[in-house]
């Protein structure tokens, strides 16, 4: 049992509830004997159905003997509190933005060290293994399970912080050691609705950061200052970094005139290492050591991933106008001169704003072939047409819907010294077309294409 003292410690909550209590629960289908049950949703039925299984105590905005004002931070601050994390929590370094944050995580987990912990987008990892991950970042129940299953030992934990998680607090009750901000571009409107929204959003992680924590923000961003100013009202240490630190030095980069390792091309990622080993070296890694780990590490799964060749061909996760942007521009840096093809589409039931900026983005590539991604309930030929509108005009630009097909097309009009890039799932193994789940992966296909040597 847990004093409710505890359990619900700086919160300001209106009514009563016993003294002790067994746990906290969010979903009244899995509340137990004893625990608080906090309403999400505000529904009297959830409220009476976790009742029914033994909940001591509702919290909720307008019924239940404890009135909460925001029931999602309060049931995140108080998961917390009874995962033990209050006491006991290996240092938590997050990375927001709207691109680079898998990247930017696999490395700092690589700098942390062995035994160091990631969760985000492309799974979790407890140091030793790896698994699915459904959400890029959990619900703070999940979340807290799996930091307070980590050994004693563990050097840290390197984690994704989504704007959706932000948005619903599922970060709240943990105090991060370092956040990285990669910058904000056009994504999620869907959800957010606005782009100052959105932002919102990505500054409440900010609050999230320990005094005099570090908070590494990209200086090449329109919003940079509005972040920096959030870091020095939250306590922390503002870090601006951007071109005026990162250099070329042959065909590698310099972080303030030293050596940067860069496992993978282009501009965005040697900014996503570079922020990797800033954060690392403010955990307490020295910088020789972190960069050596960074160095050596395999690349992130679907990130700028070579899997064939004759023509060279990439998987990529890129899926907004600013990351098809910096994938075709990194491309055309590291193979000057040869034939670039993109193949990449659009979600279906998400915003759909960004789809003909991703068109226009896509047409600085020789030839685009616009294809489907997970297009859940819509129509894949209507969201490839919404697409080509941005890219009208292009000389080369089409349609193909089956996306192994697709691939196969861009790599003949390439031609077997031209490069192709397969842009928008990146590590993803599964594709969602009309409501039905098939298995795909880019990956795996592409590496089917593979000469033998």
């Amino acid at each position: 049992m847990i004093p409710a003292a505890e359990l619900f410690r700086g919160q300001a909550l209106d009514g009563a509830c016993p003294a002790m209590l067994a746990g906290v629960a969010r979903d009244s289908r899995r509340a137990h004997p004893g625990d608080a049950f906090v309403s999400q949703g505000d529904d009297p039925v959830h409220s009476r159905e976790a009742e029914a299984n033994g909940a001591a105590v509702v919290a909720a905005r307008s019924h239940g003997g404890l009135r909460t004002v925001h029931p999602r931070w309060t049931f995140a601050r108080a998961s917390a509190a009874a995962a033990g994390l209050d006491r006991r929590c290996p240092p938590l370094a997050a990375v927001t933005g709207t691109k680079g944050k898998s990247t930017t995580v696999h490395f700092l987990a690589a700098a942390l060290g062995p035994g160091a912990a990631r969760v985000g987008t492309v799974g979790w990892h407890d140091g030793v293994s790896e698994r699915p991950n459904s959400q890029t970042t959990p619900p703070p129940d999940e979340l807290h399970a799996f930091l307070a299953g980590l050994p004693a030992g563990c050097p840290g934990v390197a984690l994704e912080a989504s704007s959706h998680g932000a948005d619903q607090h599922r970060l709240a009750g943990l105090r991060l050691a370092a956040l990285a901000v990669t910058g904000l571009g056009h994504d999620h409107l869907d959800y957010h609705r606005t782009a100052a929204a959105y932002c919102q959003a990505k500054l409440r992680t900010v609050r999230l950061l320990a005094p005099g924590a570090p908070c590494v923000v990209n200086a090449d961003d329109a919003r940079a200052a509005l972040f920096l100013h959030a870091a020095r009202c939250a306590g922390a240490v503002p870090v601006a970094l951007g071109r005026a630190r990162l250099a070329r030095r042959g065909a590698g980069w310099t972080l303030d005139g030293g050596e940067l390792p860069t496992p993978l091309p282009g501009a965005f990622n040697a900014w996503n290492a570079a922020a990797a080993l800033l954060m690392a070296e403010a955990m307490g890694v020295p910088r020789e050591l972190a960069c050596g780990r960074i160095a050596a590490a395999p690349p992130p799964p679907g990130r700028f991933e070579l899997l064939a060749r004759e023509p060279l061909t990439y998987v990529d996760y890129a899926h907004t106008p600013e990351s098809i942007a910096n994938l075709v521009a990194a491309l055309r840096e590291a193979h000057p001169g040869r034939r670039l093809a993109l193949v990449f589409g659009c979600g279906g039931d998400r915003d759909p704003s960004k789809r003909a900026p991703m068109g226009r983005a896509a047409a600085a590539a020789d030839v685009v072939v616009v294809t489907t991604d997970n297009s859940r309930s819509e129509d894949p030929a209507a969201i490839a047409a919404q697409v080509l509108a941005g890219l009208a005009g292009h000389a080369q630009a089409e349609a193909e819907h089956e996306r192994g097909a697709a691939i196969l097309r861009a790599r003949a009009l390439a031609g077997v010294d031209g490069v192709v890039a397969v842009a928008g799932k990146g590590h993803e193994t599964t594709q969602t077309i009309r409501g039905q789940v098939r298995q795909w992966s880019d990956r795996d296909f592409v590496r089917t294409l593979e000469r033998p040597a």
